[in-house]
């Protein structure tokens, strides 16, 4: 095996599913038919339910590892004077209770801070 100290590896899960086809195949692997034997009810998404789930963000791609189905993340990194420099200045406006000075600080370290689509 390789030595990956620290790396993050993600599973490649595929094409998306639509939860009611898993429900479907689910119920007829049990010897059921859907909808006859076993009633499927619909009841829409709760309150801050995640209709996809975002594995990779678009500004940190996944890396292919030359395994089959494994990728790598590659988050971007920060350098670590410059990370307490920026914590140190977050504590301050804190302090100060200064929420512009923190958005524009968090808006520093996490790019996509404040971004309500979540692209970069």
């Amino acid at each position: 095996g390789h030595q990956q100290d620290g790396k993050i590896f993600v599973l490649d899960m595929g094409e998306p599913v639509r939860i009611l086809d898993l429900a479907q195949q689910m119920i007829r692997l049990a010897g059921k038919e859907p909808d006859i034997d076993i009633k499927i009810e619909i009841t829409g998404s709760r309150p801050g339910e995640k209709l996809f789930e975002e594995i990779f963000h678009g500004a940190e791609p996944p890396v292919p590892t030359g395994q089959d189905g494994i990728l790598l993340a590659a988050p971007r990194g920060v350098d670590l004077a410059d990370l307490t420099d920026a914590i140190d200045r977050l504590a301050d406006a804190c302090h100060s209770a200064d929420s512009e000075t923190m958005g524009l600080i968090l808006g520093t370290l996490v790019p996509e801070y404040g971004d309500d689509t979540g692209a970069a």
